[in-house]
């Protein structure tokens, strides 16, 4: 019977099928066809998602390359940043069983041979980067004896370290360290350059194809490539001349329009002033059931496993950060044509997908809007990652990467096979890489065992144990996602049981025995002078006021402002210079039951008025003069030197609490922000909030 689909639904179908690796593209197809697709559907899908009309050719041998616009960006930070390892792609397996030598490394060398890439330097002829393809002669694999396995990790890390330089290098270098005659271990080098994660999946299916001709005395079982790297570079310019680019990168300019590259992540020390690639990696796994849970949860909502991992991803890092609009980068393979499938070479891209999370959605709405932002990114997915950065025209800074400062990955599992080299065993080898590209990124990969991952991180920004921390918090966020999908990203908890009971309960205990006063901020003070009135309070320029007296000054003046009308909770802006009287002033506020607003009489007059107009205070207190250009009309200025005299005869005896009772819940004070981010906005604070600070710091204080 055939299966007849409508044109939102051919469209809906070619971009699910976009988004998908190469490989299981290639096998949704093939069950689409057996299900009875109409063929001209499956024509059509092939063209909404094909690769564009620039047919591929070969190139003349005499005609010059060039690089790729990826290979370009990696070029220009080379010559920026000097050889550095951040861009190694670093492999490294034990072989157990019976290895035959001559047969790998000639395997080896055969990939090399078969895949143009891998014999490519990147040359310079007057400014301008070419791929310049060597005969692979130069290819060597070092064969060592390694006689004490415990010194596989620093050699693994010293390879993995090692820089490549793009001009002279050949971009892949491989060692073959024997242990015994049953135990070896292989480690493979390639630089970023020329390869990329699909293609080390790539160079393993070709090397267990070729290892097993060898042996076996057979010719390569491998078809010949119908092109390779340099024709994708050529094709890859021509194609996006041609009417492609422009409608792309108008996508990404509107999509990231107006986007903040740098994520406010807690780190452990300050970002320097120029970015570094020393980096790091948390391993974590997270179980089968979980994994399970999680597929669960992308299938009720019509989302991948992928979507479902990346949107947790963007609730920790709001809920880390407080930023509702989160921008994190991400990997496609970008290999839309099927000769491109078998390639070595540097193909992947880079997207942004750029995060709404204000109004606190629920998962499932957040699970849609990531949905919807993945598609519509996979669809504008061909324009090279350097064009849409040029387009956005961001100021360029050398302490942070453009765009996004994290990187979100969730690779393809490798099948069993190709865990295999004929009859041997082949054990990965954890290799310590002790670079990184960005700030942070989250790896991960679906395994038999459960969800594997780790996180690579800047050590020069992050210590491990803020990184162990933040693995803790993803994964218990991805299992309260599992338990409640429904739920609001709010009501969600990246906080495991312990470390919510000592964070909420234990660190908000107080210290036994301690009894806590509800008192306001002047009644402390009036204790302080009933104990010791004639112990030197303030000292400013010589000049020395005792408890006592400065308690007698405070009182009259506050008498004096409850004769102008402030009360309970009613606002004194105090414009004052600093000297003794900023205190007498603060307590006299206090005293008469208001809140005091400071105010610097050297910041701009702007700055001044908004605060006036905002606080609409009762009285402004002022010391000699008002600041010059500053518009006091209606409010009262009252001059702490020049009307002294107004209050002398005033008494000095404490003052009974306000009518209403005014007490440790009501205002002390409004402190207004910095107004760097916008227009500055007051912040208010209770007596509470004082007196916390000496209740609560167990005696800091005194």
């Amino acid at each position: 019977m055939m299966t007849v689909i409508n044109d939102q639904g051919v469209q809906d179908l070619a971009h699910r099928i976009r988004s998908l690796s190469p490989k299981r593209r290639r096998a949704l197809m093939a069950v689409l066809e057996k299900q009875g697709v109409d063929l001209s559907v499956l024509d059509l899908v092939r063209d909404l998602f094909g690769s564009g009309a620039v047919p591929l050719s070969t190139r003349r041998p005499d005609e010059p390359v060039p690089l790729s616009f990826t290979q370009q960006r990696l070029w220009f930070l080379a010559q920026l940043d000097g050889a550095g390892s951040a861009y190694n792609i670093p492999m490294a397996v034990r072989l157990r069983g019976h290895l035959d030598r001559p047969a790998l490394v000639g395997a080896l060398r055969e990939v090399v041979l078969r895949h143009e890439a891998l014999r490519t330097r990147f040359v310079n002829r007057d400014g301008v980067p070419y791929q310049h393809i060597g005969d692979g002669t130069d290819f060597e694999v070092r064969q060592e004896d390694l006689a004490d396995l415990a010194e596989l990790p620093r050699i693994c890390a010293q390879e993995a370290a090692a820089p490549f330089d793009l001009e002279h290098d050949t971009l892949i270098r491989a060692r073959l360290l024997r242990r015994s005659d049953q135990e070896h271990v292989l480690l493979v080098t390639m630089h970023h350059g020329v390869s990329d994660g699909w293609s080390v999946g790539v160079l393993h299916r070709d090397l267990i194809a070729l290892y097993e001709a060898l042996r076996a005395g057979r010719p390569s079982p491998l078809e010949p490539l119908p092109l390779q790297y340099p024709e994708y570079a050529n094709w890859q310019r021509e194609w996006l001349d041609d009417g492609v680019r422009e409608p792309q990168v108008a996508y990404w300019r509107e999509r990231l329009a107006g986007v903040d590259p740098r994520l406010s992540l807690p780190t452990d020390r300050e970002r320097p002033p120029v970015k570094t690639y020393n980096g790091a990696r948390e391993a974590f796994l997270c179980p089968a059931e979980l994994l399970d849970a999680l597929r669960e949860v992308g299938a009720r909502n019509d989302a991948t496993l992928y979507m479902t991992l990346f949107a947790a991803y963007s609730a920790l890092l709001h809920r880390y950060t407080r930023q509702t609009d989160v921008a994190v980068g991400t990997v496609v393979a970008n290999r839309g044509r099927a000769e491109f499938e078998g390639l070595i070479g540097f193909f992947a891209n880079t997207l942004v997908l750029r995060t709404d999370l204000s109004g606190d959605p629920t998962f499932p709405e957040l699970l849609a809007q990531v949905k919807r932002r993945a598609l519509e990114a996979y669809e504008h997915q061909d324009v090279p990652f350097e064009a849409v950065v040029d387009a956005l025209r961001l100021e360029r800074s050398l302490s942070h990467s453009p765009v996004f400062q994290n990187m979100f990955v969730l690779q393809e599992a490798q099948t069993s096979q190709e865990a295999k080299l004929g009859d041997l065993e082949v054990l990965p080898v954890e290799v310590d890489v002790q670079a990184t590209k960005f700030d942070v990124t989250l790896d991960l990969r679906e395994t038999p065992d459960g969800l594997a991952g780790f996180v690579e991180y800047n050590t020069d920004l992050f210590d491990a144990e803020t990184i162990r921390r933040f693995v803790r918090h993803y994964t218990h966020l991805l299992a309260s996602v599992a338990a409640e999908p429904q739920e609001r990203i709010s009501r969600l908890t990246e906080l495991p049981a312990a470390e919510r009971r000592r964070v909420v309960e234990e660190w908000n205990e107080a210290p036994a025995g301690l009894v806590v006063e509800e008192r306001c901020v002047h009644e402390w003070f009036e204790g302080v002078v009933a104990g010791a009135p004639d112990a030197v309070a303030v000292e400013f320029e010589g000049r020395a006021l005792t408890y006592g007296e400065l308690n007698a000054r405070a009182n009259r003046l506050a008498r004096h402002l409850r004769e102008l009308g402030v009360g309970r909770e009613t606002l004194v802006a105090l414009c004052l210079p600093r000297s003794e009287y900023i205190v007498v002033c603060v307590l006299a506020v206090l005293k008469a039951g208001g809140g005091y607003v400071p105010m610097d009489p050297a910041a701009p007059v702007e700055r001044l008025e908004h605060v006036l107009r905002d606080s609409a205070p009762q009285v402004l207190l002022v010391d000699g003069t008002v600041p010059e250009g500053l518009d006091t009309a209606g409010v009262p200025v009252v001059d702490v030197r020049v009307d002294a005299g107004v209050w002398a005869g005033l008494s000095d005896a404490d003052l009974d609490r306000v009518e209403g009772g005014s007490g440790p819940g009501d205002l002390a004070y409004v402190i207004y922000t910095s107004g760097s981010t916008g227009t500055p906005k007051g912040v208010m604070v209770e007596h509470r909030n004082v007196t916390r600070l000496f209740t609560a710091t167990d005696g800091w204080y005194g």
